[in-house]
């Protein structure tokens, strides 16, 4: 049995759109091939992350990053995260050859040309550890892709990044892989109108509750 390591790395936790693209990931690593651990990043913390997150990271033979894109580059917590973990392995902690992925939510329609230096980040991270990385899936207008995803037929190429992942993690290949960028095929009229609409009704559902 593998043993993945799914990390949500946005603070907004049960709201992010990141955390649904990581349970549609999750829910192609059968239960059965595959014990899975989720991390989410924390906005506070007073000294580092507590040792069994980065024991688990550690013992992961895979991991998988999913992390909505900030200012072109990874959220902060989600780096200090790393940080703590690169401590931790530099104390001993020898890491397994863990095979390392990388989800980006992009709220840009272009995802090609604005998560280029995020997964870089992480590509680096792997290579000062000596992680075996594998690929990125960077995901256009991601909150927008969110709400429409279970609509037949219109994110083919999602699909297809995800059954890469789960395939990749068996197999014993080693050769680069390229990354997977999924663009929107809802028109930039269409998606804005869309992100203005949920928009508009979440700040009406808070107002409800505050009221």
């Amino acid at each position: 049995m593998k043993n993945v390591c799914l990390v949500n790395g946005s603070l907004r936790g049960r709201k992010a759109a990141s955390l649904e693209f990581l349970r549609d990931i999750a829910l192609r690593l059968p239960d059965q091939e595959y014990s899975k651990k989720i991390i989410t990043v924390r906005a506070k913390v007073k000294e580092k992350y507590p040792e069994d997150m980065l024991k688990s990271l550690a013992a992961a033979d895979a991991i998988i990053f999913v992390f909505p894109l900030h200012n072109y580059g990874i959220p902060g917590a989600l780096v200090r995260l790393l940080e703590d973990y690169y401590q931790y392995q530099k104390t001993g902690n020898s890491p397994k050859d863990t095979r390392v992925y990388v989800v980006v939510n992009c709220g840009f329609p272009r995802p090609g040309e604005t998560c280029g230096e995020a997964v870089r980040v992480i590509r680096n991270f792997c290579r000062r550890l000596s992680l075996n990385w594998r690929f990125a899936i960077c995901i256009g207008t991601g909150p927008v892709v969110v709400m429409t995803r279970r609509i037949p037929f219109l994110y083919p190429g999602l699909k297809m990044a995800y059954a890469a992942i789960a395939s990749d993690i068996q197999s014993a290949d080693n050769e680069k892989k390229n990354d997977y960028l999924i663009k929107p095929v809802i028109p930039e009229t269409i998606i804005t109108m869309i992100k203005k609409f949920y928009e508009k009704k979440g700040r009406m559902i808070e107002r409800d509750k505050r009221s």
